[in-house]
């Protein structure tokens, strides 16, 4: 299901691909994306459903579109009071975070680049479930979802919500394609709850979303980029920015960006069970804000599949040649990134 490439080359590759002009907005959406295509078309191995309460599907679908139609209509108007009314606390702040780190202004920059979310009317409503003792609701539809000019496929769209001082707001929306899922389609058009139930991607939330800090505006932009293929990776940068990556390739901005001088980075390997563990990357870059400069990489932690994985706390520096380096006139010799394990040589011919 995963296309699995990333390689010790194809870390500059990404940034490059990713050191485009792409909106904040755009960019939260199509991480969104990501990760539920990964935690619900993949789902190898269904989490714990002992907690999961079935609601009562009616109020349930009620209050999921009653909710959704405010938070899409406050987004398509630009209405600040309304968005914040019907979002979590903790997705307004992972919204700040990420627009400052890249220096733009919040709210500002979010309502002028946002995007138009999907209609729920265009979608079969099949069901819900409650996580949390009841804090958490995860609603799951099932429809046709055109994403820019590709053509329109069949797609499954969960709205996850949590319970806020006794009112319910939208955490965030996923989907993922169905097109090679023909067995998980039928069985959603035909309203199988059971099916909720087996896979990751369709459950609540098993906790409540804590508010991440509010960061300072980035002295450098960062990035990293993570390939764990059959690994999950818990990891903290400069002590604010959090991430977690399981069995996926994806890439984030770094809350409050990277520093010249000293940076830290903490992370945990955990092998995910029944699943293959290719060739593993990790990449922390600084992304280019003048025009025709390229990224450059100040970290790495590469290995291949006959390596043990595994974490770690460590310090890394960026000077003033690593920034320079990112002039394509840059005459000097090209400063290396922190290695957190040695680099293996390629074999001699």
């Amino acid at each position: 299901m995963r296309a699995i490439f990333f390689q010790t080359a194809a870390l500059g590759t990404l940034l490059c691909c990713a050191a485009g002009a792409a909106t904040p907005s755009a960019i939260e959406a199509e991480l969104k994306r990501r990760e539920a295509m990964k935690k619900a078309a993949e789902a190898s191995t269904p989490a714990a459903v002992a907690d999961i309460l079935m609601p009562d599907q009616a109020k349930a679908r009620q209050v999921a579109e009653t909710v959704y139609n405010t938070w899409r209509l406050s987004m398509i108007r630009g209405n600040e009071q309304a968005w914040r009314a019907s979002t979590t606390r903790s997705r307004q702040m992972k919204v700040r975070n990420l627009i400052v780190s890249q220096r733009g202004q919040f709210p500002k920059d979010f309502f002028r680049h946002t995007q138009e979310a999907p209609n729920i009317d265009n979608f079969v409503y099949v069901g819900s479930l409650m996580g949390c003792k009841g804090q958490t609701m995860a609603c799951t539809y099932v429809g046709k979802l055109q994403l820019g000019d590709a053509k329109a496929r069949e797609n499954a769209f969960v709205l996850e919500f949590v319970l806020e001082q006794g009112r319910w707001k939208l955490d965030q929306t996923r989907f993922f394609d169905l097109t090679q899922l023909p067995d998980v389609k039928k069985r959603l058009y035909n309203r199988d709850l059971n099916l909720l139930k087996e896979q990751d991607g369709f459950l609540p939330y098993s906790s409540i979303p804590g508010v991440p800090a509010a960061c300072r505006a980035p002295e450098l932009i960062g990035k990293v980029f993570v390939d764990c293929p059959g690994r999950n990776i818990e990891m903290t940068i400069n002590g604010v920015s959090v991430h977690e990556f399981d069995d996926e390739r994806r890439a984030d901005i770094i809350s409050g960006g990277l520093r010249r001088g000293q940076n830290t980075i903490t992370y945990k390997i955990k092998d995910r069970e029944g699943l293959k563990r290719p060739s593993m990357a990790i990449g922390i870059f600084v992304a280019p804000e003048t025009p025709g400069n390229k990224g450059v990489c100040v970290f790495d932690h590469i290995l291949d599949s006959s390596d043990k994985a595994s974490g770690g706390s460590f310090t890394f520096f960026i000077s003033n040649d690593h920034i320079a380096s990112m002039n394509p006139k840059f005459k000097g010799d090209k400063p290396q990134p922190f290695h957190a394990v040695p680099l293996k040589q390629k074999p001699k011919k």
